[in-house]
């Protein structure tokens, strides 16, 4: 690796046992590149409603977490079928799919 970030795999690791330490559960919908790949974060909470998280530039000139989308249970295909084509276009996306109590909080305290 030429930078110092750390590879994509055990970023989504840390997020997966972050979800698990608070009582959540996660899954990988899709496997991007291991070393570089991006990734995106579906969270559901316990309503059923589903945002779609991504890691975006801020006016800062660095990065941070945004809501992007969010649709209720009986509209959640819109979000899949979006992840389905982001996946279909960019083979190093990863797609993390989580059911977690509060998606704010746990999108507030995540690291950019």
């Amino acid at each position: 690796m030429t930078d110092s970030r750390l590879p994509t795999h055990l970023v989504v690791s840390g997020i997966l046992r972050q979800i698990s330490s608070e009582g959540g559960s996660g899954v990988i919908l899709a496997k991007g590149d291991r070393e570089s790949g991006t990734y995106v974060l579906l969270l559901r909470d316990r309503g059923g409603t589903v945002k779609l998280v991504e890691r975006r530039p801020s006016a800062d000139f660095g990065f941070e977490w945004q809501v992007t989308q969010e649709e209720t249970a009986e509209n959640e295909r819109k979000i899949y079928d979006y992840c389905d084509r982001r996946s279909s276009q960019d083979d190093d996306l990863w797609v993390i799919e989580a059911q977690i109590d509060d998606p704010e909080r746990f999108v507030a305290q995540m690291r950019p």
